[in-house]
């Protein structure tokens, strides 16, 4: 819109200020010095490995319900040797009752051997969300 409709702007990252030929007409409009706006880039590509990669996957474990389940998933990573560098949790309710959907970040690119090993191991459990080069403040 911000192309096409006179007079308008868009906040956004510089990538796609870049890729849309937008003039920047203001950066660093954070009200606070240590504010952080990450912005999504919704693709119908994969980033290629470059050696400095962070994924972001959805998980939904199937034994959610038994003890240590979340354990014994994270041991996989631990195992692997991969950082994780968050993990947050949300409650769901489908059809097979109430659980919990996990949002985790880590380092390395999903095409990874050993985050494919990981990986593998829960097919059906993990949504990938994507893999991208680590900004500068990870």
């Amino acid at each position: 819109m911000a192309i096409k409709e006179e007079g308008s702007a868009a906040i956004c990252a510089d990538v796609a200020a870049k890729m849309y030929s937008l003039p920047i007409l203001f950066e660093n409009i954070e009200d606070k010095d240590n504010n952080r706006t990450r912005f999504l880039i919704v693709s119908n590509f994969d980033n290629g490995i470059s050696g400095d990669d962070k994924t972001s996957i959805l998980v939904r474990l199937k034994d959610a319900v038994e003890a240590g389940a979340l354990v014994h998933f994270l041991q996989d990573f631990d195992k692997e040797k991969i950082n994780l560098s968050k993990i947050e949790s949300r409650p769901s309710k489908d059809k097979s009752g109430f659980g919990y959907w996990f949002y985790i970040d880590f380092y390395g690119h999903i095409d990874d051997e050993k985050i494919q090993r990981v990986l593998s191991k829960h097919d059906g459990e993990v949504t990938w969300l994507g893999s991208y080069v680590k900004g500068d403040d990870e």
